[in-house]
């Protein structure tokens, strides 16, 4: 399908779009307000967002990041209303390995079960990172918080969840 052809507005393109892109919107969506009612409301609100301003993208490639953005922002924004609990931390941490000095060999369901077991700040954090590909600043900005404290929950989240997987495996 071709994104770009004359009517963007007509009810055939916008339902073929939606079929292309409704699964990864709504999982975007679900790893971030984690009630499959909110993801599919909060999914159904991008795709307004996406129609009614489909007539500004350009570059059909953009699409893709274009659209993962709107879906993050927006579940952010219906997670503000809950207000999910980041912990501060001191603004000087630096965290000089990202990588994981572990491997764990496990389903990407049992992975996202246990993921969303985690505590708001670290599964958001977590899903944005992993999952959506977002930088710390990039999610620091989103969240409206100090990027340390990105960092810091990153990285106690992700060891959380590596513990907790380990735990699976041993049993």
């Amino acid at each position: 399908m071709v994104l770009f052809h004359n009517d963007k507005k007509s009810e055939v393109f916008r339902r073929e779009l939606y079929k292309l892109h409704y699964k990864r919107i709504y999982n975007t969506c679900l790893r971030i307000v984690r009630n499959p009612l909110d993801a599919e409301e909060t999914m159904q609100d991008v795709f307004l967002k996406l129609f009614d301003n489909l007539e500004k993208l350009k570059d059909e490639k953009a699409f893709y990041s274009w659209s993962r953005m709107i879906a993050v922002r927006m579940s952010i924004d219906r997670m503000r209303k809950s207000k999910p609990i980041f912990e501060q931390i001191d603004d000087n941490l630096s965290i000089a390995n990202e990588e994981p000095d572990y491997e764990i060999q496990l389903s990407v369901e049992t992975i996202q079960r246990e993921l969303n077991n985690l505590p708001d700040g670290y599964r958001i954090i977590l899903s944005m990172r992993l999952f959506d590909e977002c930088e710390f600043k990039e999610i620091a900005e989103m969240l409206q918080i100090n990027e340390s404290t990105v960092r810091s929950q990153y990285v106690r989240g992700r060891e959380k969840l590596v513990k907790i997987l380990k735990n699976k495996i041993n049993k």
